[in-house]
């Protein structure tokens, strides 16, 4: 995974699901499938392996987000149902958790790309 000769890695670019180097083509063949090479670039993402990485981030991220909008419901709004709680929180966390998914693992193989990782 090498970056052509003066490339640069485009961040931005990459957490909307474009191409890292080009910001042209798809970076994701599905929802988190890795294409193999960008379209427009022609910039090789088969060496791409980002593993348990984003995960890590999106749990904590996830968790705090429902943790915390648990803690403050509870004590500004006692008198819900826990039942309430049940159905909330851990919607909003499978919710959140799915939004950052793709940008997350987009934004590793980036900075994989960015300090030039190989295999």
């Amino acid at each position: 995974m090498t970056l052509p000769t003066g490339g640069k890695v485009n961040f931005l670019a990459a957490a909307s699901g474009k191409c890292p180097v080009c910001g042209q083509g798809r970076l994701f063949k599905s929802y988190l499938k890795v294409a193999d090479s960008c379209a427009a670039c022609g910039q090789d993402f088969k060496a791409a392996d980002t593993g348990d990485g984003p995960v890590v981030f999106v749990i904590l991220i996830a968790g705090f987000v429902a943790c915390a909008g648990l803690l403050t419901t509870f004590f500004l709004y006692p008198d819900w149902s826990p039942m309430i709680h049940l159905m909330i929180w851990p919607a909003v966390a499978v919710i959140v958790s799915l939004l950052l998914m793709q940008p997350l693992k987009a934004l590793m193989i980036a900075s994989q790309l960015r300090n030039k990782v190989r295999d």
